[in-house]
């Protein structure tokens, strides 16, 4: 909605330290559509904005079938240089989830990138002890996790024991609130439900993650309604986090 030149400014403005740019692929800076030029431009800007090196939101299909790897890894490759189909059950394709991450974090290697993994309620990959899991299975230097808390929250996991299990292997926090309504994930703002945001920061404090950014992120649920604000959200949770103690 916003264009990202003017984004990055207004972002600052509003006292954000950190970006996260998505490169999804129907996202105006998707590598098909923002070219090398724009990138570098880009990042200049953020530069000049005091912006540490940006984390990209890549969407990358890892369980893509062997019919589809090919087309699925250009395109990971092409993310790779800026800086979903679903899975098999976990019970009985955990191991095919780990050699196909196996296989993401070699060429993530080649690029000089960490990819960190997001554990995603309503999904057979939603639990802080599966995220754990899959860490110690693939032991790899560039493969870590996001810690989104709001997946574990909404299926009903104790915010300081997700914390706890995840914090050794995670390189990124992401934020957001949310619920279940007649079983369905129905997410919401920071701030704006009922997750404990201080206690979420003591707990990241007290795991040794105090020194990460912690992203606020915004659902497509909220992002996608008729008449969506994104600067006055973008004030909301900052302002939420801000009344965390972050």
């Amino acid at each position: 909605m916003v264009d990202p030149f003017e984004a990055l400014p207004k972002i600052r403005e509003i006292g954000y330290k950190a970006l996260e740019i998505c490169a999804a692929d129907d996202w105006p800076t998707a590598p098909h559509r923002f070219g090398t030029v724009a990138q570098h431009k880009l990042a200049a800007l953020s530069r000049k904005l005091g912006f540490p090196s940006p984390i990209l939101f890549g969407l990358i299909d890892v369980c893509a079938p062997e019919s589809e790897r090919e087309a699925m890894m250009t395109r990971t490759l092409a993310k790779f240089r800026t800086s979903g189909r679903n899975p098999p059950p976990w019970d009985s394709g955990k191991e095919q989830v780990r050699d196909d991450f196996l296989r993401i974090a070699d060429a993530a290697a080649r690029h000089d990138i960490v990819i960190a993994v997001e554990a995603h309620a309503g999904t057979d990959f939603e639990t802080p002890e599966k995220a754990v899991w899959l860490m110690e299975e693939t032991r790899h230097p560039s493969l870590k996790l996001d810690l989104d808390i709001s997946h574990f929250y909404v299926e009903g996991a104790d915010v300081e024991h997700s914390v706890e299990l995840c914090a050794p292997h995670s390189v990124m926090v992401h934020v957001k609130d949310g619920r279940r309504v007649d079983g369905k994930v129905q997410y919401c703002l920071t701030g704006e439900g009922t997750l404990d945001l201080p206690g979420f920061v003591r707990a990241l404090r007290k795991n040794g993650l105090g020194h990460l950014p912690i992203y606020a992120e915004v659902s497509v649920q909220q992002s996608r309604k008729p008449g969506y604000e994104p600067w006055k959200t973008a004030r909301f949770c900052y302002d939420a986090l801000q009344a965390a103690g972050v």
